[in-house]
């Protein structure tokens, strides 16, 4: 009866001790992302280097960057500031009346230069790429995934500000749009060219 007893007190020490241990921390994940470019010309359509991406302010004024870069997405979700990366941007003057959406960009350029990224504020995976057939020049296709990361930046020009990069993976619901927003100092460019330009992120 002895046994019993010291078993079962043993058994409970355990139980309990294993209630009260923290669970295992996920890891960090590491993300490339990518402004790219798709050629639905191949069979099937290839996923490029080097694309660009633009949004749209009220004022119907734009701005297109280009880029690519890294980032370390803490498990616990919180910001980091192991980030890599950055591009170009380039703003375009007002192409139509205030509050429409201009099919593109306009022709005039106001301001361009260089951005880096300084700071990861946001990252939410959604679902990988394969299967899907598509061919991957920028990286493995069997790490591709849909997502949205939101960056800090500085401008070239002294500016600040935040980019917001969203990819629709083929296996996403369409309103997880494509492209990209972003901020440079009081201005939003809010509004994106939805689909017609692409990104990509990378995790492992």
């Amino acid at each position: 009866m002895k046994s019993a007893k010291t078993y079962i007190l043993g058994l409970s020490i355990i139980l309990l001790m294993t209630a009260a241990a923290p669970p295992v921390s996920a890891q960090a994940a590491h993300v490339r992302w990518d402004m790219i470019s798709v050629n639905f010309g191949t069979t099937p359509p290839s996923l490029n280097p080097g694309g660009k991406a633009s949004a749209t302010a009220s004022d119907t004024s734009c701005i297109t960057i280009t880029g690519s870069g890294t980032f370390v997405a803490p498990a616990s979700g919180k910001s980091s500031s192991a980030v890599t990366g950055g591009g170009t941007w380039t703003v375009f003057a007002p192409s139509g009346a205030n509050g429409t959406v201009p099919a593109a960009c306009g022709t005039t350029v106001t301001t361009t230069g260089t951005f880096v990224v300084t700071e990861l504020l946001r990252w939410e995976p959604s679902t990988a790429f394969v299967p899907t057939g598509l061919i991957d020049n920028v990286g493995d296709i069997n790490d591709a995934f849909g997502g949205l990361a939101v960056l800090r930046v500085a401008y070239s020009d002294g500016s600040q500000g935040v980019l917001t990069i969203s990819c629709n993976s083929p296996h996403d619901p369409f309103a997880v749009f494509e492209g990209m927003i972003a901020s440079k100092g009081v201005i939003q460019y809010w509004y994106p060219s939805i689909f017609k330009f692409f990104s990509l992120f990378h995790v492992n």
